[in-house]
């Protein structure tokens, strides 16, 4: 009767935290995260730019960062865009294509599709912008950028995470 009670005490927490996992699984927004895109102003004019492998390692940093925080968040599920890496490579850049990735999207499974791009004018002055569209009708949903004034991986971080707190992860107010 003793061990009853503890299978009984110990089953019950297991079959109550199974259907609380699978709602919020099922509520949450899946997301297709694109490579972010980069221009670097001090290549310009160049035939075959040289970028510089800090400022791509930094690129890749502040996406897998945004996955992160988003799937942190619980509203999120990150979609694996590794089979469409053709399809990828072929329709980027995607800050020049205007809305090519959402066919990339809706094919992976996603309800939105969101691209990123750092334009870097020097060391000083970078702009990180972020744009999210829905995957079933192109519709832009969210487009945010942030100013940032140094060439760092903290830098670089703080503008992602400024727009995340403050525009990304923010409902629209009602008006």
């Amino acid at each position: 009767m003793r061990m009853l009670k503890w299978i009984l005490c110990l089953s019950v927490p297991v079959l109550i935290a199974v259907p609380a996992y699978a709602n919020t699984t099922a509520n949450t927004t899946k997301a297709a995260v694109f490579p972010f895109d980069f221009h670097d102003a001090q290549q310009d004019g160049e035939i075959v730019p040289q970028y510089n492998p800090e400022d791509l390692r930094r690129l890749k940093l502040v996406a897998e960062e945004l996955k992160a925080l988003m799937t942190k968040d619980g509203k999120y599920s990150i979609i694996d865009l590794a089979p469409q890496a053709k399809a990828i490579d072929t329709a980027s850049p995607f800050h020049q294509c205007n809305g090519c990735e959402v066919p990339i999207a809706k094919d992976a499974g996603a309800d939105i599709a969101v691209t990123g791009y750092v334009d870097k004018v020097s060391d000083a002055l970078l702009s990180l912008q972020i744009i999210a569209r829905d995957a079933n009708t192109g519709a832009l949903t969210k487009t945010m950028s942030a100013a940032i004034n140094g060439n760092t991986d903290e830098l670089w971080l703080h503008g992602l995470r400024y727009l995340w707190r403050n525009r990304f992860n923010v409902e629209a107010q009602p008006k």
